[in-house]
């Protein structure tokens, strides 16, 4: 029979291990909502507001959602041509 003393320490590491996972999913979905402020204000046509409650209730499909539609194209690459 083995010791309960003995399953605690591979259970103490499994918890820390998730905890440690949940930290930077945590810490990428403040990045990611810090971006999507930043630069919807600068390209997109709709409110940063609006886009950031988006990632933040729609998480990576949310996020998916801004990058495909919620950008506007047109507007960043004409900043970037020169006009003769």
């Amino acid at each position: 029979m083995i010791p309960e003393t003995a399953l605690v320490p591979m259970q103490a590491a499994a918890g820390g291990f998730i905890l440690f996972v949940g930290l930077v999913f945590f810490v990428i979905q403040i990045a990611a909502l810090i971006w999507v402020y930043s630069d919807a204000q600068t390209n997109s046509p709709q409110s940063a507001v609006l886009w950031t409650l988006v990632v933040f209730f729609g998480g990576l499909l949310g996020l998916l959602l801004y990058v495909l539609i919620g950008r506007d194209r047109r507007s960043s690459r004409t900043d970037h041509r020169t006009q003769f």
